[in-house]
């Protein structure tokens, strides 16, 4: 690699020499204007360009700027390009300066170079050694593509390389084979939005058009001109890109040596600066120095990222890292930027803009900016607009009584009555227009009356105009209308009757139900019919008194008197106008936010997240991974690696001070449930038949046979001779080809059903007729399927009948292993260090942290099932794998914000057990059980299982850990893999802090799972304090160990409060190498008794303290194969001590001679087993011990308690230790160990330094209760 660097470095030097050659007023020559229209100027040193079209494309011999000379652009707008393309020989030289206000692009295939005097201030400029003939026109229609693609010209370019300043708006674009930067590239711009409308003008969804700094090295690229981005495609080239210098972007910077064939041996080296908020490096080599420095998130926007992304297998494929790497983000300030998003796009809201200003159209089309001012906004065009609606009200109602009904009522078929029905739709009595502006209204006037109106109608009309002149807008309120209205018709009624001097029979009949009769059956019109023979027979008898009444005079007071007469009142949206109006009536539409738009445009606040990724080998030596101060920093090392290609992840001499973030590595392989395909069979005659699908029918779980008899065929009634002289037709050919045995045995899956019977039967007739019919595929083509389907279809296949089941939380395939390395690694304020499923080995070495890290290690592994071959097969046992991680990003990123009492924000924890998303909204309760259920429970209290879903370790995986001091405040270390081997080496857990979530209290403070547990000169420290709701919770302990634990000069020492002090579970072996010196245990629990002993029903389950117990061995029985018990943990060569002096239990170990499937502790002559608690009063039962066990006295317990390193007894804790008249009841022993007031010479205990000898009383308030703080 060296070699290649220094022929690289002579490569730039012979470029530079050419470079700084150019005279010092160089200005470009030659120039052929190839498209748009620009003119050309010089005055001395000085070259304009006046660019008169928005694209122009010009052809220039050479195109250098000498150091004292400068060429300027002036450009009609910032988006107007000038392409430039150099023709000659010459690399491009800038030594001068070169201005621009739009986007100046500069296409030479001999290189480009910028030197230390270059100075570039563009709106957004291209260098490049590809190019494009020239740019197209902009297209008129948007959907037409508008791109550039630049292509290679010459096999062997020259680089683009910048050693000066270039300062530009919107892009650096720097695009060749080999991209080097030693000088300052600046981005000055931010992202901008772009509001999406749809068809109708609505808010549609916004986008960002991003500032980007490109370094890109590749064969080719198209350039998205309407989007300004870039995109590298091509064939596979040696490419490098190199940065030196300093690289600033207020958005964005890419660093891309890829294209859509990966680029052979295609570098990107970074040993400079890289600021901005997102960074993207990308390529099959990735060096960043110990001189690389890279800060991204610098405006503390929304999910700041750092990407490093190594792709492709070449041998010399990997990723090195060094330097600096910071997050700038700070926490409150991305807070307050996502609430200020998801503020400006509330469901029912006016969109506004970054600035706080309204988003509105004018035309449905054009966006523009509007000022939020009392009462309206101000446009874009500074005038004024109010929240106002120019508002047409209509008034409508039944005008005129019932008219004749041309098809009349018809009780029966063929009988046929006159009846008269009002109309069906309403006609306007008035239309009425007003102005309402911030809800007062004004300029009400009558725009239209109906000059058509019953007598009913016009006196309504004439009062409503009464009113409006009298400025009376009362009538425009629903009820108050409704009022006027009644009043109107019940004067109206009277006037009627009155005139027609009805009486009551007669109103009956006009009002009443309507009968007619048929036959002997009486019917009763409905509703909406007025008999016109009862309106005929009113009027002659009416006539009789008053000579005036008239037809319509009745049928106007039948509609009254049959309530048909109700008055209706709306605004017409067709010619209303909502919104905001100016003076002079002009509108425009402010953006609204629907709901569906509001949901789909929320963030979630997401602090800075670094991810790498390789698929091969990743080292990062004398990195430093950091944060600023209020704010945090998260990294997501992934291996993307194939299964016969393992990824090797290494960190050397590093520090990792994350701010509170979490440090995770896990790999890319998707986690594909496991389905089993269980064969559906039937079984006739004693033989399993295989039962198959036709797609596309209602056929389905159907033996070959029955597919056949279910096609009905199409006979053509025509006899044909057989070769042995008989007649036969075609239907009895078929019944014969159905029934022949050796069509069952063929092999049928997958293939076109049709064909499969088209090529098998006439192969079939074929062996029995002298010649084959040309009417079989005439017949086959048209027979059916008995539910009328056509069997000629070019779809229809058979396939095996299967039925597929899912297996919940397993996958059928080992995820691709990767290695993880760390050597001299310090983590400081790390929330989590998490190496998650799929590792195969694990080595720490010299690694230390310190404050609250929680350390999550889980190799995944196998779990049992059972499952059957087919529907009518015995349940077979098999294995799939389960992993626990379901999203490692969420993972990663779960501790970044404080909930009080909690450890974690559980809100973006969505996955089942399948690692899909929950189909519902979870609270957050409930997904943090879930959480604990999955990634905690899983890999120790439900290890063994039963024997349906027994779980094991996956051969191979393995993590050690040597000279390491791992600490940790208030948080828990879990290891998961087939051996687990630590050296020199301790793991401390310190806790403190009540925690009252879902999931911490299931969390063991050290959980170690293997299959071979080896100490070496190590030793595991787990203390808490005495308060409630520190300690973990039953099912989980302060240390949780399953598999057979071997020591070595180590100790194990746990001091807890609540819960189990030490656990394990299933078959466990608890061992020291040689004797009981290397191994020694100490278990110290300072609960006192439970509340109460219970009932008949058993201890009171709410009791804080009902679980107390220092030794807890599991309720899980474990078997083996053949269902013999081999459950219970052994101790050998060890020392064991617990002393439990307040209440709680020593010990949970049950009598199994008679019982096997209770657990046990079985004590090895080799090993020393000793006790202390006070007298039981739960769980009397479990206090057995298999071999021999010591139980002491409270003299012995202090005995013991001095020969802990770093405790010992007060003088007075010594006298009491010698004082042979202790007393003897249970009242004074609960008085000793009790916080009761005694006198002082009772148990004082004191803590000391063993090295310094220095030694610290514990309050007198204390006496007599243990409580130990560190040892060893």
């Amino acid at each position: 690699m060296k070699t290649s660097l220094s022929l690289i470095s002579l490569a730039i030097l012979s470029s530079s020499a050419i470079a700084n050659n150019i005279d010092v007023n160089a200005l470009p020559k030659n120039h052929k204007l190839t498209q748009g229209e620009a003119s050309i100027s010089q005055n001395n040193n000085a070259m304009t360009i006046d660019q008169k079209s928005d694209r122009v494309s010009i052809d220039w011999e050479s195109f250098n700027i000498g150091k004292q000379a400068s060429v300027t652009f002036n450009q009609p707008a910032s988006s107007s390009i000038a392409y430039n393309r150099v023709t000659g020989a010459d690399v491009s030289t800038i030594q001068g300066k070169l201005n621009a206000n739009g986007r100046v692009f500069l296409a030479n295939p001999n290189g480009v170079i910028f030197t230390k005097d270059a100075q570039v201030n563009v709106g957004a400029i291209l260098a490049t050694t590809k190019e494009v003939e020239k740019l197209a026109e902009k297209p008129i229609r948007s959907y037409t593509r508008d791109e550039a693609n630049f292509k290679r010209k010459t096999d062997k370019e020259g680089e683009i390389r910048n050693e000066g300043k270039i300062q530009a708006e919107e892009a650096i674009y720097l695009v060749g084979d080999k991209v080097v930067n030693n000088g300052k590239l600046h981005l000055t711009g931010n992202p901008e939005e772009v509001i999406k409308l749809n068809y109708s003008g609505n808010l549609d969804g916004i986008a960002v058009k991003n500032k980007t700094v490109l370094l890109g090295a590749g064969d080719s690229f198209t350039f998205d001109l309407a989007n300004f981005s870039i995109s590298l495609t091509g064939k596979q080239v040696a490419g490098l890109i190199e940065n030196k210098g300093a690289i600033i972007s207020n958005d964005r910077i890419l660093l891309t040596a890829k294209g859509e064939d990966q680029l052979k041996h295609s570098a990107v080296n970074n040993a400079g600066l890289l600021e901005a908020n997102d960074i993207a490096i990308e390529g099959g080599k990735i060096v960043l120095t110990e001189q690389s420095d890279i800060r991204y998130g610098k405006d503390s926007r929304n999910g700041a990222t750092l990407k490093i992304t190594q792709t492709g297998k070449d041998k010399d494929a990997s990723i090195k890292i060094g330097g600096k790497i910071t997050a700038l983000a700070q926490t409150g300030n991305v807070k307050q930027a996502t609430y200020h998003h998801n503020d400006r796009f509330q469901s029912g809201k006016m969109a506004r803009d970054e600035q706080g200003k309204i988003l509105y159209t004018a035309d449905k089309k054009t966006i523009a900016k509007a000022e939020q001012a009392e009462n309206g906004l101000i446009g874009d065009d500074g005038k004024r607009y109010t929240n106002q609606s120019d508002v047409v009200f209509v008034i409508s109602a039944k005008n005129g009584g019932y008219q004749t009904d041309r098809r009349g009522y018809n009780p029966e078929f063929n009988k046929k009555f006159d009846a008269l029905r009002l109309p069906y739709r309403d006609e306007r009595i008035l239309e009425i227009s007003y102005n309402e502006k911030n809800g007062e209204l004004s300029d009400i006037k009558i725009i239209k009356r109906n000059d058509k109106l019953d007598s009913i109608n016009s006196k309504i009309a004439d009062i409503l105009e009464e009113k409006i002149k009298a400025k009376d807008f009362s009538f425009l309120k629903k009820n108050e209308l409704d009022s006027l209205t009644a009043k109107v018709i019940e004067e109206q009624k009277q006037e009627l009757i009155n005139k027609l001097g009805i009486n009551e029979k007669q109103l009956s009949l006009l009002s009443g139900d309507q009968t007619v009769t048929v036959g002997e059956r009486v019917y009763t019109a409905p509703a909406v019919y007025l008999l016109k023979s009862n309106v005929t027979q009113i009027l002659e008898e009416v006539k009789k008194n008053k000579p005036d009444a008239k037809f319509e005079d009745l049928t106007l007071l039948a509609s009254i008197l049959n309530n048909r007469r109700p008055v209706s009142q709306g605004i017409d949206n067709s010619k209303t106008k909502t919104g905001f109006l100016n003076d002079e009536k002009k509108q425009i539409y402010p953006l609204m936010v629907s709901q569906s738009l509001a949901e789909k445009l929320k963030q979630n606040i997401a602090l800075p997240l670094t991810t790498i990724s390789t698929q091969t080998q990743l080292e990062i030596q004398n990195a430093d991974f950091n944060h600023i101060e209020g704010g945090k920093h998260n990294v997501m090392i992934l291996a993307n690696n194939s299964k016969d290609n393992e990824a090797t992840i290494r960190l050397q001499r590093s520090h990792i001070n994350l701010g509170g973030g979490a440090f995770g590595i896990g790999s890319t392989t998707g986690f594909v449930p496991l389905q089993e395909n269980i064969l559906q069979v039937k079984q006739e005659n004693g033989q399993l038949i295989s039962l198959y699908n036709v797609t596309g029918t209602s056929l389905k779980q159907k033996t070959l046979n029955e597919l056949l008899k279910n096609i009905k065929f199409y006979d053509v009634n025509s006899k044909f001779q057989t070769k042995d002289n008989q007649q036969i037709s075609l239907p009895e050919l078929w019944t014969q080809f159905v029934d022949n045995p050796t069509i069952q045995n063929k092999n049928v899956e997958n293939v076109n059903f049709y064909t499969f019977v088209k090529e098998n039967f006439k192969a079939f007739v074929q062996d029995k007729l002298v010649t084959v019919p040309t009417q079989v595929d005439t017949v086959l083509s048209r027979s059916t399927f008995s539910d009328g389907s056509v069997i000629n279809s070019n779809w229809k296949k058979i396939e095996v009948a299967k039925q597929a089941t899912n297996i919940p939380g397993l996958t059928a395939h080992q995820y691709a292993p990767f290695n993880v390395e760390l050597n001299e690694v310090t983590f400081q304020k790390s929330k989590d260090f998490i190496i998650a499923d799929g590792f195969k080995t694990v080595q720490l070495n010299k690694v230390t942290s310190k404050d609250e890290i929680g350390i999550y290690i889980n190799a995944g592994n196998q779990r049992s099932y059972f499952s059957k071959e087919t529907n009518l097969s015995e349940n077979v046992k098999k294995q799939g794998y389960e992993y626990l991680i379901a999203n490692l990003e969420e993972r990663i990123t779960r501790g970044n914000f404080f909930v009080l009492n909690e450890r974690y924000d559980f809100n973006q924890y969505n996955w089942d057990v399948n690692n899909k998303p929950f189909t519902r909204k979870l609270a957050h309760s409930e997904r943090a059980t879930r959480a604990a259920n999955r990634e905690l429970n899983r890999a120790f209290a439900e290890w063994t299982g039963d024997a349906t879903s027994q779980r094991s370790h996956i051969d191979g995986t393995k993590i050690t850990i040597r000279d390491s001091q791992l600490n940790s405040k208030d948080g828990f270390m879990h290891l998961l893999a087939k051996d687990v081997d630590i050296q020199n080496s301790r793991l401390t857990v310190n806790y403190a802090r009540p925690l009252y979530d879902d999931f911490m209290p299931k969390a063991s403070k050290i959980g170690i799972n293997a299959k071979n547990i080896r100490l070496d000169h190590s030793h595991l420290f787990v203390s808490g304090e005495d308060r409630l709701n520190t300690s973990a919770m039953p099912g989980a302990a302060g240390i949780f160990l399953i598999g057979d634990v071997v020591g070595k000069n180590s100790s194990i020492y746990a001091k807890t409060y609540q819960g189990y002090s030490i656990r394990t579970s299933g078959k466990t072996t608890l061992s020291g190498e040689s004797s009981a010196k290397d191994l020694r245990i100490t278990v110290i629990h300072t609960g006192p008794y439970p509340k109460d002993s219970g009932s008949v029903f058993g201890a009171n389950s709410a009791d804080y303290f009902i679980e107390g117990i220092g030794f807890d061995v599991g309720d899980i029985i474990q078997r083996d194969e053949k269902g013999n018990v081999i459950s219970g943990t052994t101790l050998s060569n060890l020392e064991f001590n617990i002393f439990a002096p307040n209440g709680a239990r020593a010990f949970k170990s049950y009598d199994n001679s008679s019982k096997d499937y209770v657990p046990n502790i079985k004590v090895m002559k080799s090993a020393i087993f000793n006790y202390f608690e006070r007298p039981r009063i739960v769980s009397l039962a479990s206090n057995v011990v298999t071999g021999k066990s010591q139980a002491l006295s409270l003299r012995d317990m202090l005995h013991n308690i001095d020969q802990i390193q770093g405790v010992k007894a007060s003088n007075l804790g010594l006298q009491q230790a010698s004082n042979t008249n202790l007393p003897t009841s249970l009242n004074q022993i609960d008085n000793i160990i009790q916080n009761v007031s005694l006198p002082e010479e009772r148990s004082e205990v004191e803590i000391c330094d063993a090295s310094s000898q220095e030694c610290s009383t514990l309050p007198s308030k204390m006496n007599g209760k243990v409580s130990v703080g560190e040892i060893l």
